[in-house]
């Protein structure tokens, strides 16, 4: 049991004492030399009592001085953070580790720059003069992290608000952010400094005074018309963070300036200052109706992203907005899905309107009111006949919504399915291509599916041949008649096509055998895509696959580094010999990339126990480092049954080998041979004087392994 759950077990039974004085022992492990004892203890230390955390104060504030390891120190810092003012012998303790690097992993010490900088927060106004000294900092994420502390400790860090006004023009952008909403926070003393800072000649530093104004928990009506003039401001960046601001003093504004400074802005030129007033109106909806006309203005400005929340936003005031939603359709404009979004938000009140709106003359109210209907959630009752008159529809736009709708209704659009494979004919290659995928998702067990995608599979547009050949392949075994034509199709003049054919047919696997002559046609392709396609899919196809080794083989020569990989992978799915594979594979185990290795590799395992066959190739990898550990993992497999005999030459010439990683390995499969491998010894014996100490020592111990036991009684 950990000291931990030690600790919590005597609480649990009332043993306050006995858990004090487990905590007095965590407190003198927090000196020891092990470090998951110090983990340990710290730990218990950070989940004990709040008087014993107290007590254990001095020990933590030691470790925070001297303590190097990352765990340690974030228990520590989690200890004393808990303990707030109580905590405040320890502020210079928190401000030299803010100082210090300890080093290890950036995100770490960053982690500790936090934390630490939330201790001194809690602690509060004994903290904020030891932080203003740290203000100058070359780190700037120290620097940060300081600046957001002083936020957290509010009013109480008045002092410091004339070392934050200065920030706002910071370089950092997130220097400037924080000292935004810190200065925010403290409140009162940084109204002044934030009022002036509004009409400083820096834009930046305006933007920042205006926003961290909004921040304040208890407005000063200076500082609402001091937002108020900013939203007037001629720099939009400026004016879009005092509407910013005025949307969180929303309490403290009043209605009749909001919606002028709101509505003015919605005018605005600059898509920020557009975005910041529809915020404005998300976080005040009673002034929604008294803007309709400028938020329907602005369905038809610049910018889809302004016309998308104008919507919403008209959407939002119920049944009564779908007039002025479907009269900005006619504007060429006017954004027809976020309509559509708005108006389907309308739900079942809009329903006769949108009815109404599918006979219109205009196609965009017409594709409007199609996908509305279709996002309508519970689905309007008659809707799918609606839908499917609009397949019929003579605009190409509004037929693609009708398809589109009838695709998310899924199997409750099958009463459409005769309309829908009308469409399979349409002049439109984008109608063809769609109607085939709307099939598969309104009908996923129809019976003629198959037939359909079969059809579609020589369709002129290749997107149409694509889509079909990937419906098909989900279509499982009913789709397996489908592989004559699928085979064709390796040869089709579109390279998306013959990928979907070879995907296809890999889903197949050994029924698709027919296909082995034309992959290994692929295998020769000048794209490097479709020779890894065409590998990948020989893999699959299993021992049915291995007329294409040598074909595969050759690909390990490609220039493509994929290509390479799919080779040394497929090699291990054709289920031919080890000894047959070993010759080809045992240059991809020495690729110049370390992905070919590993692939190798994989590959190499997969022949089982067989795989010692490929030791001496195996083991030339450690010459690269970061190819050891999957190496060592490799030969550990290996100990049960030793190296296959017949590489012991081989491994005893790798002893010779340059590198000491390679020569340790070979030692240790030879050792693993035992006698078997007597032949060895001399090489072994002449590793005795290697430069390599690690060498000396494994060589030595080799040879006693292999050295035959003399009989009984010979000396």
């Amino acid at each position: 049991m950990s000291i931990r759950e030690s600790i919590r077990a005597m609480i649990a039974m009332g043993g306050w004492a006995f858990a004090s004085a487990a905590l007095a022992g965590a407190v003198d492990d927090l000196k020891s030399e092990d470090v998951e004892l110090r983990r340990s203890a710290a730990a218990a230390i950070r989940s004990g009592p709040r008087d014993a955390r107290i007590a254990a104060l001095p020990g933590l504030i030691d470790r925070l001085m001297t303590e190097k390891d990352g765990q340690v120190r974030l228990s520590v810092l989690d200890a004393v953070t808990s303990l707030g003012p109580d905590a405040a012998p320890a502020v210079d303790a928190l401000v030299h580790t803010l100082r210090t690097n300890y080093g290890g992993q950036g995100r770490e010490e960053s982690h500790q720059d936090y934390r630490s900088a939330l201790a001194l927060a809690a602690i509060g106004k004994p903290a904020v003069e030891p932080l203003r000294g740290l203000l100058k900092e070359r780190r700037e994420s120290v620097r940060a992290e300081v600046v957001m502390a002083f936020g957290r400790i509010g009013p109480d860090a008045a002092a410091a608000v004339p070392d934050l006004s200065p920030l706002l023009a910071d370089p950092s952008d997130r220097i400037r952010t924080e000292a935004v909403r810190s200065l925010g926070s403290i409140g009162p003393a940084a109204v002044d400094p934030l009022i002036a800072a509004c009409s400083d000649e820096n834009a930046k530093v305006r933007s920042g005074a205006v926003e961290a104004l909004g921040y304040a928990t208890a407005p000063d009506p200076r500082a609402v018309r001091a937002a108020l003039d900013r939203a007037r401001d001629a720099a939009p960046e400026v004016r879009a963070a005092a509407l910013r601001a005025l949307t969180k003093l929303k309490a403290a504004v009043p209605e009749a300036d909001a919606l002028a400074a709101f509505q003015e802005s919605l005018r605005h030129a600059d898509q920020a200052v557009q975005l910041a007033a529809v915020d404005g109106f998300v976080e005040r909806p009673a002034l929604l109706p008294k803007a309709a006309d400028e938020l329907e203005a602005l369905l038809i400005a610049p910018g889809e992203g302004v016309a998308r929340r104008a919507a919403f936003l008209i959407g939002r005031m119920g049944a009564d907005a779908a007039p002025r939603l479907l009269r900005a359709l006619a504007d060429e404009h006017s954004p027809v899905e976020a309509i559509a979004e708005a108006l389907a938000h309308l739900g079942r009140p809009v329903v006769p309107a949108l009815t109404a709106a599918v006979d219109s003359p205009t196609p965009r109210v017409r594709r409007a009111a199609i996908l509305a209907l279709g996002s309508l959630r519970p689905l309007a009752p008659g809707a799918v006949e609606i839908l499917s008159k609009g397949l019929r529809d003579p605009d190409p736009g509004v037929s693609a919504a009708s398809l589109a709708a009838l695709g998310n209704l899924g199997p409750r659009a099958a009463a459409a399915l005769p309309e829908i494979r009308a469409l399979l004919k349409a002049d439109s290659a984008d109608l063809r291509a769609k109607a085939v995928d709307v099939l598969a998702q309104a009908a996923p067990r129809d019976a003629r599916l198959a037939d359909d995608f079969l059809a579609a599979v020589d369709d002129p547009a290749p997107a149409v041949r694509r889509r079909a050949l990937e419906h098909l392949r989900g279509l499982g075994t009913l789709g397996r008649r489908a592989i004559p034509p699928a085979i064709a199709k390796l040869s089709d003049p579109d390279d998306d096509v013959r990928a979907a054919a070879a995907d296809f047919l890999g889903g197949h696997g050994p029924s698709a055998a027919e296909a082995v002559p034309a992959l290994t046609t692929l295998l020769s392709s000048p794209t490097p895509r479709l020779q890894v396609l065409a590998a990948q899919t020989l893999g699959k196809l299993g021992r049915t696959a291995q007329p294409a080794f040598e074909a595969v083989a050759a690909l390990l020569e490609s220039p493509s580094v994929e290509a390479r990989e799919a080779a040394a992978q497929t090699l291990g799915g054709l289920d031919l010999d080890a000894e047959a594979v070993r010759p080809r594979l045992a240059r991809a185990l020495r690729d110049e990339s370390s992905v070919v290795r590993k692939a190798a590799l994989r590959t190499v395992q997969r022949f089982g126990p067989a795989a010692s066959y490929f030791a001496p190739d195996v083991i030339l990898m450690a010459v690269e480092k970061e190819d050891r550990p999957a190496v060592e993992r490799m030969i550990k497999r290996l100990e049960r049954r030793g190296p296959d005999p017949r590489t012991i030459p081989e491994l005893a010439a790798r002893l010779g080998h340059d590198h000491p990683a390679v020569r340790l390995l070979a030692i240790k499969l030879l050792a693993l041979a035992g006698p078997a491998a007597s032949t060895a010894l001399p090489s072994l014996e002449r590793l005795r004087e290697d430069p390599d100490a690690e060498v000396r020592t494994q060589a030595k111990a080799a040879c006693d392994q292999i050295k035959p036991a003399k009989p009984p009684g010979q000396a």
